[in-house]
């Protein structure tokens, strides 16, 4: 059974992180938290002077788990930069001018893109107030090249909320930023309306940080002279991910190798490695070179965790590093997951939001999976070969970390790699290689430029042989399982299942298989009841596309997708590819406005009529015609690309249910065509206003 002796700091951890979470999902600041916080208090202050009876002894742990619970929750709640008293949603107006200080590196691209805090606030310049709080702004990328980290900008705009989503089930940017806790936004579109006021404002260690980083990036361009091998070595080095493409981060997904391209653990533990070789050439053992070794170890790790980016995983392997080296130096082992717990508690406390971060979940429940079933799996073969024993334990390192992590893997990504095992093979030794001669490079470079080509050649074909095994595994057949879509309840159930096997291992009880198969049985019946439910299905979504219109058809688990000819593939899979996966679609048919008539069996269209099943939908643009005579009898109209007709026109022609308005209209003339639904008392839905349109047949 479990010794909670040998891990005080799950316990601590446990009721601490269930506060936190419950708090996140009821986004309450009830008094009762804060009166069971004091009772809690205020009873175990009575108790410490006084003996609890033996049948009373857990009493004490009730009470400790109920404190820890509270204490997560309230500390959780009043993080939310929402609740602060000078937060500066107290003072917006339509147009606000604010002064504050850049807070991260900033992000070139169509605009610079960043993360400001805030200062100042005020309509005018006479009445700037103090405020605080994190608005994500960006400015028309022209002549603002010159900003960066520390800089402060005082800018004149209509500060906005953050919206959710505008397509069912698309990624809830919203809810992404909240977790950064940064809740508004601001386009600045014209130079005049932001200006420089300071710069070099930020904090020493994180601008010194940045600042080396970009130093270690550019030499890293200079020995790695293509784009693909370029945007590796960033991410795999230093953890710079901007530069990856989408058909380089697709093929590392599909194989299961996407976490080599984030500095993790693997990393940190490879350079505290590196570092601690050298510093075994001092033949020393006295105490001062112990502590004095230790220092420099913990000095070079959190250095390359900070230059690196500070990511969740990075945050995670640096807290538990730290400790194992201070028990090294003084010949203390400690029980590694507790470790896990004082990290995973360190950071919480730091950042409740943490709890949530994608990354911050995968490397906890990777690790805790590789610690307890990577023993467990390499001892079930045994290898007798030195080369194939390795080869075993890398296999088993991976799947060992598949059990733990695939769960939330597929609730995030929606993807099982088949291949991962394989992949595991190949990045684990070529991290290795690339991170040494990486770190070798740069020091080279610094020092001595002349002999820098050396490692800069290893590190360049390293790069390129791994991205060729990762390209040629993603080709095999059935490589990927992708589309694969699990509600947050079934991961729950899918946990609670790898638990109960975990009790019955490390317990040796056949008993814990009993719940372990009923979990799994849910899972079946779920999964039997959702196919059903898809199979059945006829409903018709006109998604939120900016500048276009789409509308999909499903019908059972097949989908009739309408769209222009001229879309971009990508905006086309953000809008729709989601809500296919969740609705259970295998097959797309791909048919065009343009076309002149489509039919199947239970879809037929004849521009500009559609009929599906028995819903008929019309979609009226500039090239439909009105002509006299009787009226045409629809269920849906849809207006698309602006057309100059009057609505008067349609309902002298029409005899309809809705109009729909997509999002390939100008959203001022929607504005006029909504006044005028208005006085004619016509129905209608605006898709810019409340989102894609989803009509569920009966």
């Amino acid at each position: 059974m479990i010794n909670w002796k040998e891990i005080p700091f799950v316990k601590f951890l446990l009721p601490f992180a269930t506060g936190i979470l419950l708090s996140i999902i009821l986004e309450n600041n009830h008094p009762i938290w804060y009166g069971i916080l004091l009772s809690s208090i205020l009873i175990r202050i009575v108790f410490s002077f006084k003996k609890i009876p033996n049948h009373y002894r857990h009493f004490h742990g009730i009470l400790a788990h109920v404190l820890l619970f509270s204490i997560g929750y309230l500390w959780c709640f009043h993080f939310n930069e929402l609740q602060h008293k000078n937060h500066f949603q107290q003072d917006l107006k339509t147009k606000n001018i604010i002064i504050g200080k850049i807070e991260t590196a900033p992000i070139f691209g169509k605009y610079l893109k960043a993360t400001l805090s805030t200062q100042l606030i005020g309509t005018h310049l006479d009445s700037l107030k103090k405020c605080n709080g994190n608005i994500l702004i960006y400015l028309k990328n022209d002549s603002t090249r010159q900003l960066k980290y520390g800089d402060i900008v005082a800018f004149n705009g209509r500060i906005q909320a953050v919206e959710p989503p505008k397509n069912p089930h698309a990624f809830n940017y919203k809810k992404f930023l909240k977790f950064k806790n940064i809740h508004y936004q601001v386009f600045i579109n014209q130079p005049e309306d932001w200006q420089l006021s300071a710069i070099n404002q930020g904090n020493f260690i994180q601008k010194n940080a940045i600042k080396i980083r970009y130093y270690f990036l550019a030499i890293l361009k200079k020995h790695l002279t293509t784009s693909r091998e370029l945007s590796v070595g960033n991410a795999l080095i230093l953890g710079y991910k901007n530069g990856i493409d989408e058909e380089v981060r697709t093929a590392y997904a599909h194989t299961g190798a996407l976490h080599v391209l984030a500095v993790s653990g693997l990393h940190v533990g490879l350079v505290a490695w590196f570092v601690n070789i050298l510093l075994s050439l001092v033949k020393s053992r006295t105490l001062t070179w112990r502590i004095t070794k230790a220092m420099i170890l913990i000095g070079v790790v959190w250095s390359f965790a900070i230059i690196s980016g500070g990511s969740p995983s990075v945050l995670r392997a640096a807290t538990m590093f730290t400790f194992l080296i201070i028990g090294l130096s003084m010949n203390r082992t400690t029980n590694i997951y507790n470790s896990l717990a004082i990290s995973a508690s360190i950071l919480l406390i730091w950042n409740p939001y943490l709890l949530m971060n994608v990354s911050f979940q995968l490397s906890y429940l990777a690790i805790t999976s590789i610690v307890y079933f990577h023993p467990k799996i390499h001892r079930a073969l045994i290898v007798k070969n030195s080369f194939l024993r390795g080869i075993w334990n890398l296999i088993s390192l991976s799947l060992a970390a598949q059990i733990g992590t695939l769960p939330i893997s597929i609730y995030y990504f929606h993807s099982i790699p088949f291949f991962a095992w394989l992949s595991g093979v190949i990045v684990i030794p070529a991290a290795t290689i690339i991170l040494g001669s990486g770190m070798l490079l740069l020091l080279i470079e610094s020092l001595i430029p002349s002999l820098a080509f050396i490692p800069g050649w290893i590190l360049y074909y390293s790069i390129w042989l791994m991205n060729e095994a990762i390209f040629l595994i993603q080709k095999f057949p059935s490589s990927v399982w992708i589309g694969v879509w699990v509600s947050f309840g079934i991961v729950v159930l899918m946990y609670a299942m790898i638990g109960n096997i975990i009790l019955a291992l490390s317990t040796r009880k056949l008993k814990w298989l009993l719940p372990a198969s009923a979990f799994l049985f849910f899972i079946s019946i779920n999964y039997s009841f959702t196919s059903f439910g898809e199979i059945a299905q006829k409903k018709m979504i006109i998604y939120h596309s900016y500048r276009h219109s789409v509308i999909d058809f499903f019908d059972g688990k097949n989908a009739f997708s309408f769209y222009e000819k001229n879309i971009i593939e990508k905006n086309l899979s953000f809008a729709t590819q989601n809500n296919r996966w969740s609705n259970g679609v295998k097959k797309v048919t791909p048919i065009h406005f343009e076309n002149i008539e489509f039919q199947s069996e239970n879809i037929f269209y004849q521009k500009p009529f559609i009929q599906f099943f028995d819903k008929k939908i019309v979609l009226l643009d500039d090239t439909f015609q009105f002509r006299k005579g009787a009226k045409i009898k629809v269920d849906f109209i849809i207006i698309q690309n602006n057309p100059k007709f009057d609505l008067e026109n349609i309902s002298q022609n029409f005899t309809f249910e809705k109009i729909i308005f997509d999002t390939s209209n100008s959203q001022w003339k929607v504005k006029n065509w909504k006044i005028n639904c208005q006085r004619l008392n016509i129905q209608y839905y605006d898709i810019f206003e409340k989102g894609a349109c989803e009509i569920v047949l009966e």
